[in-house]
C-alpha cells in the first residue's frame, strides 16, 4: 500500500468511524508528505532538508501520485520540501477521498453512506490486509504497537510513517498520556532515522497553518436575500423550497443570508457545498439544537438524529442491519399482503385521499417490518402528534400549548400505549424463533450498555423507523401522482409488473435493475423532482470559511442539499419529469461526483434506510400497476405542495379506482 493509505489506517478510529482529530492543516500536510515520500521511493523526486528536485517526470500510473508529480514537473524553479508540502496540501481533500475509495475497493474499509468507515471484519479478525497488488501485509496498528512498546526495530517504511504521524501530532492524539510518555523516546528516535521521513517530517512540522498565499486574501460579505426578494418569487408561493433556493442561488451565489422578519439563517446550496458538508460538516455543523425539544415530547433525551460523532456512529451501526434493503427483500410477501389489504379497501368508484391513503399502508408496512407489529389503528394518531411536535419544536411555527390540547393528549396516550405493546411483545420467549428486528437490536444494546441506551430512550428509538416511514409514504403519494400524469410511463411500468408477476408473486431477489429498469428510474425521478426532506437544519458549532465567506459559530443554517435538483447545469429542464436522465450516456445523477443528486441528504446524517426505501417504493408501485386502474380526481388536477413539516402533496390530491386489472386477494 501507499504511505497515505497506511497513514489513514493508523489514524482511523473504529469507535468513531472516522479519523483521530488533529488540526486540519497538519493532516493536510501529512497527506501531502505521504505522496512525496512515495514519489521519492518511485525515484521520481529527490530531496534533502533544503531542496526537492525532479528526477524523472514519467507518470507512475497511480492516480494518487501522478497529479503531484505533474505539478512538480511543470515548475521551473527548485524549491524546498516545505514549499511542496504546502503546495500539495491544497489537494488534501482529493488525496483523502482517493485513499478512502481505494481502501473500500480493496476490502480493507467497509463504508457507510453517512461518511463513516470501519475496518472490515476480515482485517480485524486476522490482523492482516487482503492481497493488494499481489501482496498482503500485517495491519499497521499491530506493527506500531510492537515497534513503540516492544523494542522491535521498524523497517524503513514504518520509520517514514512514524515520522509523518509524529510530526502532524498524531501520536499525541492517538495515545493516552501515559502511553505516549512510554513511547516518546522510540517515537523521537525512529522519526529521525530515515532521511526521506526526516526531510518531509520537518516540512510537515514547520507548517503550522496554511500560508497566506493559500488562504483567501479578502473575505466577501454574505449576500442578503430579504423579504422583498422572497415574496416576489413564484416558487416561494408554490411552496417549492428547493426550487426557490435554486433560483436565489443563481442570483446571489451558493451561500447567502435569508432574512425573514425576526429570523435569519445562512443558506448553503450547491453540489460543491454538498460535497463540503459530506467531507467537513462533522467538524462544523451540529444537529441537536433543532431536535432536543421535539425529543422531549416523546420522553427521550437523545436519538440517532440528535447524536454526533462516535455516539452517532455507534447507534447507526446498531440500526444498519434492520434498516437495510435485505429486510424488504426477505419479507416481500408481507409487503405485498399489507398493500393488498389496503388496495382492497379502495372500492371501485370511491375517491381516495392520496397522501393519507399512502401514509396508512406504507406506515403499516414499515411498522410490521421494523417492529413486528401492526400499527394500523395507531398510525393516524402517531402522524398527528409527530407533525404537531415538529411544527412546535423544529419549525417554531406553533406555540407549545398546542401540543397539550385534549386531542394531542389523547394522541400522546396512544403512543405511550404502543411503546408498552412493543416492550411486551419483545421478551425472549415472545421472540424465540422469529427474525430479528430493530427492537431486538435496541433491547440488546440496552441490556449490554444501559448508560448509552437507557430505558428512557428506548420508546422513541422503537418508533423512529415508523416515523421515517411517514416520509416514504409521501414519496409514494408523489409516485402515484406522476404515474397518473404520465400514461406512457405507466404503460411501461405495467409491462414490467406483468412480467414480474407472471408466475405469481416475485421474491425480493427478483427485483433486479434489469427487471425493474423503468420503475427504478421512475422512482429516481420522483425523488429528484419531489424531495420529501429538501434541507437540513443545522447550527454552526465552529466557524468556517467557504466560497471566500466566513460563517461564524452559532449561525443558524439551512443546508438545502436538494436545491441542486432544480439547477439547470446538473439537470437540464429541471421541472420536466424525465426518467431517461438516468440512462447512458446522460447519467445526470452522476454529475458533480454524485453530489448533485442527493434525495436522501448529505453528511453524517444521511438516511441510513435509503436502499430499503427505494425497494419498498418500487415494490408498491409495481403491485399497484399490476392490480389497479386509477384516475386523478379531478382529471385536470395540478399538483400543489404542502411544505411543512415535510414536503408532500396537499390534501386536494385524490384519485379514484376505476377497475381491477387482476383480482386482489387481501391477507386474512
Amino acid at each position: 500500500m501507499r504511505f497515505a493509505e497506511e497513514l489513514l489506517l493508523l489514524l482511523h478510529s473504529d469507535e468513531s468511524g472516522y479519523f483521530i482529530s488533529i488540526p486540519e492543516w497538519s493532516m493536510s500536510c501529512a497527506l501531502a508528505g505521504s505522496v512525496l515520500m512515495d514519489l521519492a521511493l518511485e525515484n521520481r523526486i529527490d530531496s534533502d532538508l533544503e531542496t526537492l528536485t525532479l528526477v524523472d517526470a514519467t507518470p507512475t500510473g497511480d492516480e494518487l501520485l501522478d497529479p503531484a508529480l505533474e505539478e512538480i514537473s511543470h515548475e521551473k524553479d527548485v524549491h524546498s520540501p516545505q514549499f511542496w508540502v504546502e503546495r500539495i496540501a491544497r489537494h488534501a481533500d482529493d488525496i483523502n477521498e482517493t485513499v478512502i475509495n481505494r481502501l473500500v475497493k480493496n476490502g480493507i474499509f467497509e463504508a457507510d453512506e453517512g461518511g463513516f468507515w470501519t475496518l472490515s471484519g476480515k482485517v480485524s479478525r486476522s490482523g492482516r490486509y487482503p492481497m493488494v497488488h499481489g501482496r498482503t501485509g500485517e495491519e499497521i496498528k499491530g506493527r506500531m504497537i510492537r515497534v513503540l512498546f516492544d523494542d522491535e526495530i521498524p523497517d524503513p517504511r514504518d520509520m517514514c510513517i512514524i515520522g509523518l504521524v509524529h510530526n502532524c501530532g498524531g501520536f499525541r492524539a492517538m495515545l493516552e498520556p501515559e502511553e505516549y510518555e512510554l513511547a516518546e523516546e522510540h517515537i523521537e528516535l525512529f522519526s529521525g532515522m530515515d532521511l526521506i521521513g526526516r526531510t518531509i517530517g520537518h516540512a510537515v512540522r514547520s507548517s503550522y497553518r496554511p500560508p497566506e498565499s493559500l488562504r483567501a486574501v479578502t473575505r466577501r460579505p454574505l449576500p442578503e436575500v430579504g423579504l422583498r426578494d422572497i415574496l416576489s418569487s413564484k416558487s416561494f408561493w408554490e411552496k417549492n423550497i428547493p426550487k426557490f433556493i435554486a433560483e436565489k442561488t443563481s442570483e446571489f451565489g451558493p451561500i447567502f443570508k435569508l432574512k425573514f422578519p425576526g429570523r435569519e439563517m445562512v443558506v448553503l446550496a450547491s453540489a460543491k457545498l454538498n460535497r463540503w458538508v459530506g467531507r467537513s460538516g462533522r467538524n462544523h455543523l451540529r444537529t441537536r439544537d433543532y431536535i432536543d425539544g421535539f425529543l422531549s415530547e416523546w420522553g427521550t433525551m437523545s436519538s440517532l438524529a440528535s447524536l454526533e460523532g462516535a455516539e452517532h456512529h455507534r447507534l447507526r451501526k446498531v440500526y444498519r442491519p434492520s434498516t437495510s434493503r435485505k429486510v424488504v427483500e426477505d419479507r416481500m410477501s408481507e409487503v405485498f399482503a399489507i398493500a393488498r389489504h389496503s388496495f382492497a379497501q379502495w372500492e371501485i368508484g370511491k375517491v381516495i385521499p392520496g397522501e393519507m391513503a399512502c401514509q396508512r399502508f406504507v406506515g403499516d408496512q414499515v411498522s410490521q417490518l421494523g417492529v413486528s407489529l401492526q400499527a394500523r389503528e395507531l398510525l393516524d394518531d402517531l402522524l398527528k402528534f409527530e407533525y404537531r411536535a415538529l411544527l412546535v419544536h423544529v419549525m417554531g411555527l406553533l406555540p407549545k400549548f398546542t401540543l397539550h390540547t385534549p386531542r394531542m393528549n389523547r394522541c400522546r396516550k396512544r403512543v405511550l400505549e404502543f411503546y408498552a405493546q412493543i416492550h411486551a411483545t419483545h421478551t425472549p420467549a415472545q421472540r424465540e424463533g422469529k427474525r430479528r428486528d430493530i427492537v431486538d437490536d435496541l433491547m440488546e444494546l440496552h441490556h449490554s450498555d444501559p448508560q448509552f441506551m437507557p430505558e428512557t430512550n428506548l420508546g422513541f428509538s422503537f418508533i423512529a423507523p415508523i416515523i421515517a416511514g411517514h416520509y416514504t409514504a409521501s414519496a409514494m403519494a408523489f409516485s402515484i401522482y406522476e404515474l397518473l400524469k404520465h400514461p406512457h410511463y405507466r404503460e411501461q411500468i405495467v409491462a414490467e409488473a406483468d412480467a414480474l408477476f407472471a408466475d405469481g408473486d416475485p421474491a425480493g431477489a427478483d427485483f433486479t435493475l434489469s427487471n425493474i429498469d423503468v420503475t427504478h428510474r421512475f422512482i429516481m425521478e420522483v425523488l429528484r423532482l419531489h424531495p420529501v426532506i429538501p434541507l437540513h437544519l443545522r447550527t454552526a458549532q465552529n466557524s468556517f470559511e467557504v466560497e471566500d465567506m466566513k460563517v461564524p459559530a452559532y449561525t443558524t443554517l439551512w443546508v438545502v442539499f436538494a436545491a441542486t435538483h432544480y439547477m439547470e447545469e446538473h439537470f437540464p429542464e429541471p421541472e420536466k419529469f424525465d426518467i431517461d436522465r438516468y440512462k447512458e450516456p446522460r447519467n445526470e445523477h452522476k454529475h458533480a461526483g454524485a453530489n448533485a443528486y442527493v434525495p436522501f441528504g448529505v453528511g453524517t446524517h444521511i438516511c441510513g434506510g435509503a436502499r430499503w426505501t427505494e425497494l419498498q417504493l418500487a415494490a408498491n408501485l409495481l403491485l399497484l400497476a399490476r392490480h389497479l386502474e386509477l384516475e386523478m380526481v379531478p382529471k385536470d388536477y395540478q399538483l400543489k405542495l404542502n411544505p411543512l413539516p415535510k414536503t408532500s402533496p396537499d390534501k386536494n390530491f385524490k384519485f379514484r379506482v376505476t377497475g381491477h386489472r387482476h383480482p386482489i386477494e387481501p391477507a386474512a
